[in-house]
């Protein structure tokens, strides 16, 4: 409300966004299946495009390893390629900055398992 007060005296506009890179809780008693997929959606299915994405998952640890086998089958069947053909779920990244930064990623992810 107090940014929204100081915009308007500088006739200014805003847009205050809530959600932002969101996290998918996942408590002990979840579905694991429902949850593997709907992480895939939500991670891969908006390209990491739009401020649902998820980024970060906290899981029960009673149900970590359960969840990270389920969502290694299901990265598993995810089809890479051209956006333009039927049944890829996951297109090429469109600048070589943007495949450096990608590799980098990757890098750290692998050197922290």
């Amino acid at each position: 409300m107090m940014v929204q007060q100081t915009m308007k005296q500088r006739f200014g506009k805003c847009l205050l966004e809530l959600s932002g890179n969101n996290a998918i809780t996942v408590m002990d008693d979840a579905d694991i299946k429902l949850v593997a997929r709907s992480v895939l959606f939500a991670a891969v299915g908006t390209t990491g495009q739009r401020c649902t994405t998820c980024r970060r998952l906290l899981l029960h640890e009673s149900i970590y390893e359960k969840v990270l086998e389920q969502l290694l089958d299901v990265y598993k069947q995810v089809k890479i390629g051209d956006p333009l053909e039927n049944g890829t779920f996951l297109g090429p990244l469109h600048t070589k900055a943007s495949r450096d930064n990608f590799v980098k990623g990757i890098e750290v992810i692998k050197s922290q398992v």
